[in-house]
């Protein structure tokens, strides 16, 4: 027998050899490679108790901040599996070369009371867009609104020029969202212009915007799209925050509810899952409404979170939703 299988003999035994419990891990060590450090990493290290007792996760230590880690389930039982996720953020590490970090596991295992689990890696600056999300916010029912986009190809090499980005093509998941190339910037990037039309009008978009590229590490380049697309009817503002108000008081803040194409319309309802306000609807003589938010008598003192929705009798309009934030003082 070789001195190899001699000594991977007594590893084994040493492992199985815990009275209160004994780890049984194949890989301790991870080469992750090239990663960019927009691209936070996961890895799993399974483990199995190979003991008759039950296993106990007692503690985990990552060696940084930018490490977080847990066993699953804490508690194993005989013979079973679990495993160690550790999730690492690797901005902040571009240009320091190849790096390793590493999580201690403490385990009620006798033998195998700590236990180190490393992981290695070379973190740089990929292609990148920027800015990193589209918010367009409020857009009117028949209008457009246009935000542009950039993708900075920010890898270079060794003479310190950047790397030339292919990209393959640019779309959106909704249909409400179109990208068209731009050509570059001034620095050298090249540029989209993404484009929200409104032409039904209400509702929310949250999508996203995607760029292929050319990159072996990075395909794909995703970009948080959200927007607000308004009807006949809106209501401003969309959100109320007030201080610190007594029962049986008015808020400052009113929602004038209004159609910038002058439709007509009545409010059918103002509902709220805020017990400690109440609505008083007035009609303006332009056709539009207020509505006046008060906070009820013998309203509770705290804090008051969540939201109002108005109703029209418009068919097909969507309804209204005002965000409020605010506080009720004691009556005392």
């Amino acid at each position: 027998m070789s001195k190899l299988a001699i000594m991977m003999g007594l590893l084994v035994t040493v492992l199985a050899a815990g009275s209160d419990g004994a780890v049984v891990i194949e890989q301790t060590d991870l080469d992750l490679g090239p990663v960019y450090r927009d691209q936070p990493q996961k890895m799993v290290f399974p483990l199995r108790n190979a003991s008759p007792d039950s296993l106990r996760a007692l503690s985990i230590q990552p060696s940084c901040d930018c490490t977080t880690a847990q066993v699953v389930p804490r508690v194993i039982p005989p013979q079973a599996t679990g495993e160690v996720v550790v999730f690492f953020d690797p901005k902040g590490y571009e240009g320091r070369g190849r790096v390793k970090e590493s999580v201690k596991l403490f385990t009620s295992d006798r033998m195998n009371a700590e236990i180190l689990l490393t992981f290695a890696l070379e973190v740089s600056i990929g292609p990148e867009p920027e800015p990193r999300s589209l918010a367009f916010g409020k857009v009117a029912k028949g209008a457009s609104d246009t935000l542009r986009l950039a993708v900075c190809p920010a890898k270079s090499d060794p003479s310190g020029k950047p790397v030339p980005l292919g990209l393959l093509g640019a779309r959106s998941d909704d249909s409400r969202v179109a990208v068209v190339g731009a050509g570059k910037n001034a620095n050298g990037a090249d540029e989209f212009l993404v484009v929200v039309s409104n032409k039904s009008g209400g509702g929310e978009i949250s999508s996203f915007v995607t760029v292929e590229t050319s990159d072996t590490l990075k395909s794909e380049i995703r970009v948080p799209v959200t927007a607000s697309l308004l009807g006949d009817i809106v209501a401003d503002p969309g959100v109320i925050a007030f201080g610190p108000t007594l029962p049986g008081k008015y808020l400052q803040q009113t929602v004038k509810v209004s159609s910038p194409g002058n439709a007509k319309f009545k409010i059918a309802s103002v509902e709220s899952s805020l017990g400690q306000l109440e609505f008083e609807v007035t009609q303006l003589g332009d056709g539009s409404y207020e509505v006046k938010i008060k906070v009820k008598d013998g309203a509770p003192a705290g804090r008051v979170m969540g939201g109002i929705t108005i109703k029209t009798d418009r068919p097909g309009e969507a309804q209204l939703e005002i965000k409020v934030a605010g506080y009720v003082r004691s009556s005392q």
